[in-house]
């Protein structure tokens, strides 16, 4: 699937490791079907459209979170902008919150197989339909396993007010690794985003905040690169024992996350991070040659401006309140950094987008 869309930005937090107590939603499913399209697998009473997908929501905090501020994104074929932008909204107007420990489905709005649609809490805009959750053009269940996926929470009450903040991402924004992110586990297991059913480790408790390195290939390792193994484990392949057999993947796992036995713990507030992220500006964006970082009302310790091939530049503020800071970007190729800051006392860590021309 190749498109462009519109350019829009986005907020990384990066205050917890993967496996560090639970207090905020985390991705803990991603199905890829490999159902093909004008074959019936549901009895005959329908043919599939090729679109059995899915992803899947949990909850490892001990409270009710309400969903009115999460969406989902979908970034096609390496894009570094999002493509597609979903509100998380439960069909047939249920209350819009889930519960501890529980899991939400968001399935696309074309499946047809009975463990999609009997397990989904929210059935996807068609492609490129606007519908009543858009954030960005409808559509972000149609992923392909070289499409990278975020989880989004919004600082405003309801997902596409206030500022995005990314709090897990499956894949790595900004890459493209062909048919997809592949890795054999510690057991000799395959896991692979494309034509499995994918479920997150028990121990991963958070997201993945900062978006990864690439993952790197035959020709061009990478041994700091993505390893889709570390966080996800296959339970289900359309290719059991290598030979081809779409009906033979399961999702039997949707709608659940009840091996999960990390800690949970109390949900958390974005406020102080909310303050940290309204006094930092970043301009002009995107930049060529300078970038200026404004900060107001915040003390900032360091900025780091990083891609992800890991290439950095390094910037100390004078600890002011209120500053200016220049960031010289004229040695770096063009595309999408993060910068990086660290306040004063250490404890809030945030990311901004940095496109560079």
């Amino acid at each position: 699937m190749k498109k462009h869309y519109l350019l829009a930005s986005a907020l990384l937090f990066a205050s917890a490791s993967s496996f560090a107590q639970g207090t905020e939603l985390f991705l803990s499913e991603y199905i890829e079907g490999a159902h093909q399209s004008g074959v019936s697998y549901n009895g005959g009473v329908s043919n599939s459209t090729g679109n059995e997908r899915a992803i899947e929501v949990f909850n490892p905090t001990t409270s009710t979170v309400n969903l009115n501020p999460y969406s989902l994104r979908r970034y096609s074929n390496g894009s570094t902008t999002v493509t597609e932008e979903e509100r998380l909204v439960r069909k047939n107007g249920a209350p819009n919150t889930l519960n501890s420990a529980a899991a939400f489905v968001y399935a696309n709005g074309e499946a047809t197989l009975p463990a999609l649609l009997n397990s989904a809490n929210q059935l996807g805009a068609l492609y490129q339909t606007p519908g009543p959750n858009t954030v960005r053009t409808g559509g972000i269940a149609y992923f392909n396993g070289n499409d990278a996926m975020a989880l989004v929470r919004y600082t405003g009450a309801t997902a596409g007010t206030g500022t995005g903040v990314i709090i897990d991402i499956f894949g790595v924004i900004g890459q493209d690794p062909g048919t997809s992110w592949s890795a054999t586990d510690a057991s000799g297991t395959l896991v692979t985003s494309a034509n499995q059913s994918l479920i997150r480790r028990p121990t991963v408790s958070s997201g993945v905040r900062v978006n990864p390195q690439p993952q790197g290939t035959p020709t061009n390792p990478n041994p700091a690169g993505y390893n889709i193994s570390t966080e996800w484990e296959s339970y289900s392949t359309a290719f059991p024992g290598g030979v081809q057999n779409p009906g033979a993947q399961s999702y039997a796992r949707l709608g659940e996350h009840n091996d999960y036995n990390g800690p949970f713990g109390l949900y958390g507030p974005l406020k102080t991070l909310e303050q940290f992220n309204a006094g930092i500006s970043v301009y002009p964006n995107p930049a060529s040659g300078t970038a200026t970082v404004e900060l107001t009302d915040v003390k900032v310790s360091t900025i780091t401006v990083i891609n992800n091939l890991g290439q950095t530049i390094m910037a100390k503020p004078q600890g002011l309140s209120t500053e200016k800071v220049s960031l010289d970007v004229s040695n770096l190729k063009a595309g999408l950094y993060f910068v990086q800051f660290i306040s004063a006392d250490g404890q809030t860590k945030i990311y901004k987008e940095l496109v560079v021309q």
